[in-house]
């Protein structure tokens, strides 16, 4: 597990420095791009029983969310779904059912899946 935790803070440490060298617009498409991942993969995961990213990339994705939450709030309240993650903590995707039964979630969910021809 300290392995796995010292994997994480380096990534952290790593989107840290690049949005460092990220405009403002670029750090708000980059939450909107983590958000419908978390959104998309949840309702795969969570509905769908089915996945296509791990564990490990999915838990990567909601800390890297979090962060981003917690560095930059201004930014994300421009976010497409900044209000589903208000006081989400990123340890659960059970917080988000709401939000990953969006149609155009579950459309893009349905969409992945039939390109890894797994409908």
């Amino acid at each position: 597990m300290d392995r796995y935790r010292e994997h994480v803070n380096l990534k952290l440490n790593e989107l840290r420095a690049l949005c460092q060298s990220y405009d403002d617009k670029l750090i708000v498409e980059f939450i909107n791009r983590r958000e419908r991942q978390i959104l998309v993969h949840s309702y795969i995961y969570e509905d769908l029983n089915k996945n296509l990213i791990d564990d490990a990339t999915w838990d990567l994705w909601a800390k890297e969310l979090v962060f981003l939450f917690d560095e930059y709030p201004e930014l994300a309240k421009e976010s497409v779904y900044y209000k589903h993650f208000i006081g989400w903590t990123g340890d659960t995707a059970s917080d988000l059912q709401e939000a990953y039964r969006l149609p155009e979630v579950m459309d893009t969910a349905r969409m992945l899946l039939a390109q890894q021809g797994d409908c």
